[in-house]
């Protein structure tokens, strides 16, 4: 089933991307997605499925509150609540900024390391990453001793592991074969 509502909701975010590119409003609609997404709590969405809450009030509450924001995103949240969809919301919020994120050429890069690195280590490490793969990265940063030492990255879809665990785990296969 995730899969499936990763599907729906990129496919609503990719809508929307092109509704706010044709708007030259890309930011505002990133921004826009991005409140909606955090204030759409598990309580508040349980309410906007609640069916025997009337749809008409539901949808009057949920129009109230995105009354400020871009007509097309209001359609599409109408359109969810209706669709009882809702739930998707921050998946469609996600979505749009992985979609604005890949338009732009920010790549996501998760670096773990033994140990924690200062500031200037992790702004070393971002610049040679940006310089080896061309693109803006943007990272998040992690600690895990059991990597002994050295660091992993997951940089999109590539996983660069230079941790010594991995260089101990490899030259166990090797003695063992």
């Amino acid at each position: 089933m995730a899969a499936l509502a990763g599907s729906a909701a990129r496919r609503y975010a990719e809508a929307l991307l092109e509704f706010a590119a044709a708007e030259d409003a890309v930011d505002a609609y990133s921004v826009s997605l991005h409140r909606i997404g955090e204030a759409l709590r598990p309580d508040l969405v349980r309410w906007l499925r609640d069916r025997r809450v009337p749809i008409g009030g539901r949808r009057e509450v949920l129009d109230a509150a995105i009354a400020g924001e871009p007509r097309a995103i209001r359609a599409v949240l109408t359109l969810l609540l209706e669709r009882d969809r809702i739930a998707l919301v921050p998946q469609v919020a996600q979505a749009f900024g992985d979609l604005v994120d890949r338009r732009e050429g920010v790549v996501g890069a998760r670096v773990t390391t033994a140990v924690e690195l200062d500031a200037a280590q992790r702004d070393e490490l971002v610049r040679r990453l940006e310089a080896a793969s061309g693109k803006t990265i943007r990272p998040t940063f992690s600690v895990d001793p059991a990597l002994l030492g050295g660091t992993t990255i997951q940089l999109g879809d590539h996983l660069i592991d230079t941790s010594v665990r991995a260089r101990l785990d490899a030259m166990r296969a090797q003695l063992a074969s």
